[in-house]
């Protein structure tokens, strides 16, 4: 069943925020979510490919802070849907979200914080509706890091896709990682201590490759996909991307597919970069 709603026309800020900490005192007075303002300095917005369809707004299940940063403003006046996984039945699912805020001090930045979460667990995004936005979603990927050179091939409605990631990987000590076998430790697993420039691509059977995106330094982190699949009933991939730079930061990349452009059908609608050092 589609769900035709009409998105809210309001001016989202995007900020930075401090690392959560176990140990918050709640505020004696839940302050409004409206009363800060954010300056241009702390907006940190992609220009690497227009938005489409261009009025999707995003928030993080994390905290913001209001001194230095600002609230996220008029959260509540706003209609708002999250993307999140049942770890019971182990299915990705679409909902209205059920926002929980609440404000609390983090010590570590000397700070008021808002803190947004969700009542479900597994809630990896919160955004705005849009056109075609259906509760039958279909999944095709989740959790697949992004390593480059190593392509990501997958099968969607009989068609194939793939995304293609270049970059120059290091160790911690700065030499040089030849390939993805060089990158795991003893145990198995991968770790990078760096990727530089790196960049991703986007393909179909049907379409030559096109770059989507690029990070130009990842220190700590892989990108990846979140998750992949159907968001819009069109039968073709819509991503959610997590193009973080630091592993104290979270940055994630909402794409959605345009199936009236056969050459480029995916193409980024949002993104919000949240860092959370101190």
């Amino acid at each position: 069943m589609n769900i035709k709603i009409l998105s809210l026309l309001y001016s989202l800020s995007i900020f930075q925020s401090s690392c959560l900490h176990k140990n918050k005192s709640e505020a004696g007075r839940q302050p409004s979510d409206t009363t800060s303002t954010v300056t241009p300095s702390t907006i940190q917005l992609s220009i690497d490919a227009p938005a489409f369809p261009g009025n999707v707004q995003m928030l993080l299940p994390t905290q913001y802070r209001k001194e230095s940063t600002g609230y996220p403003k008029n959260v509540r006046d706003k209609d708002w849907y999250e993307l999140y996984k049942d770890h019971k039945t182990g299915q990705w699912l679409i909902a209205k979200a059920d926002l929980r805020i609440t404000y609390s001090r983090d010590e570590c930045v000397g700070e008021d914080v808002m803190i947004i979460n969700s009542g479900r667990e597994g809630a990896v995004l919160f955004f705005t509706p849009f056109d075609d936005l259906t509760e039958n979603i279909t999944t095709v990927l989740e959790d697949i890091p992004l390593i480059p050179d190593s392509n990501v091939t997958f099968e969607m409605n009989g068609k194939s896709y793939t995304l293609i990631p270049k970059g120059n990987m290091y160790n911690d000590d700065g030499t040089k990682i030849k390939d993805r076998e060089g990158a795991k430790d003893s145990e198995g697993n991968i770790y990078i201590g760096q990727i530089k420039s790196f960049s991703l691509s986007f393909s179909s059977s049907q379409t030559e490759a096109y770059h989507i995106t690029t990070i130009e330094e990842a220190s700590g982190v892989i990108p990846g996909v979140i998750w992949a699949g159907d968001l819009n009933g069109d039968d073709l991939p819509d991503m959610i991307l997590d193009m973080s730079d630091f592993y104290e930061s979270r940055h994630l990349y909402f794409f959605l597919s345009d199936k009236n452009d056969v050459e480029k059908p995916l193409k980024k609608v949002t993104d919000l970069n949240v860092v959370n050092d101190c």
